[in-house]
C-alpha cells in the first residue's frame, strides 16, 4: 500500500507528459522564392514560393499552413546580394489542429542590436 502514492505520482507525471504541445515557430526566413520556418524545438520547414505562395509545409513534422504575400522585392533584388535582405512582405502560419495563427512582417530588424522583441511574431 505505500507504493500506491508513488504509483499515482509517476501515472501522473507521464499523462502530464502525453499533454505536451507541438512546438511553436520561433523565426522565419524569407526570399522571393523561398520561405522556411524555424521552430523552438529546432526543427524547421521550407516552401517554395515562387511557386505556391500560400498551402501545407509539404513533408514537415509540424502540420502548419501558411501564406505569403510580398508586397516589395528587396531594395537588392536581382544583385549578388539579394540573399542577404528579405523583401517586404507579410507570413501567415496557421496550425490546423487548434487554429492558433503566428503573423510576420518583413524585413525583420536585427534582434542581435539591442531589439527584443523585434522579429518575433504576433499570435493569436
Amino acid at each position: 500500500m505505500r507504493l500506491f502514492p508513488v504509483f499515482l505520482a509517476l501515472a501522473g507525471l507521464a499523462g502530464c507528459a502525453a499533454l505536451s504541445y507541438p512546438p511553436e515557430p520561433g523565426r522565419v526566413s524569407l526570399s522571393t522564392e523561398r520561405l522556411t520556418v524555424h521552430f523552438v524545438d529546432g526543427s524547421s520547414c521550407s516552401a517554395d514560393i515562387a511557386r505556391e505562395p500560400s498551402g501545407r509545409f509539404a513533408d514537415c513534422g509540424q502540420v502548419m499552413d501558411y501564406a505569403v504575400d510580398i508586397q516589395r522585392p528587396s531594395f537588392v533584388a536581382g544583385t549578388p546580394l539579394e540573399p542577404l535582405f528579405e523583401p517586404y512582405g507579410t507570413i501567415t502560419l496557421i496550425r490546423p489542429a487548434d487554429g492558433r495563427r503566428w503573423f510576420w512582417r518583413t524585413p525583420q530588424e536585427d534582434r542581435t542590436a539591442g531589439n527584443p522583441g523585434s522579429g518575433q511574431a504576433r499570435s493569436h
